[in-house]
């Protein structure tokens, strides 16, 4: 952040030097909080598989105790997987913030930094945009749930 574009002036580049590591970090930390809650989700998910289809029952589930386990099951999945959106759209707006002030940084602009490149590749403006992680993780855990519930479900 040695060289800045000379419309900045004094302030808004001390406002960078404060927000852009700050904005950095923050995209970071929000996919660490999305990884952590699927991790979490789906290894609970998959120690409660374990655990039903270990420990059944020798004698028939009452219906009522099934309704409770199964939506039980739901609402633990739909709360994992809301907290995930919700990371996600604060990663979003972050990233968002994060490649505007690298525009404006003219990290992106051929010839300003690095004779004939940009410092930054061009493609990284656009392929947070694309990013797939979150349907890998809202998938898991909704495989996760479909299969506890099925066990409860088909437990006698």
């Amino acid at each position: 952040m040695t060289e800045t574009p000379a419309k900045l002036s004094e302030e808004q580049i001390e406002v960078f030097r404060v927000l852009y590591p700050w904005y950095k970090e923050e995209v970071f930390r929000r996919r660490e909080h999305m990884m952590r809650l699927t991790a979490f989700g789906s290894a609970f998910l998959v120690l409660l598989l374990i655990t039903i289809l270990a420990l059944s029952p020798p004698y028939p589930m009452d219906p009522t105790i099934k309704v409770f386990a199964v939506t039980g099951t739901a609402l633990f999945s739909a709360l994992f997987v809301y907290l995930i959106l919700q990371q996600r759209d604060r990663h979003r707006l972050a990233k968002q913030t994060l490649v505007e002030m690298e525009r404006v940084l003219g990290l992106y602009q051929e010839g300003r930094y690095l004779v004939g490149k940009a410092l930054y590749p061009e493609e990284w403006q656009t392929t947070w945009l694309s990013d797939r992680s979150v349907t890998v993780y809202v998938a898991m855990m909704t495989v996760l749930t479909i299969l506890v519930i099925a066990s409860i479900v088909s437990k006698s």
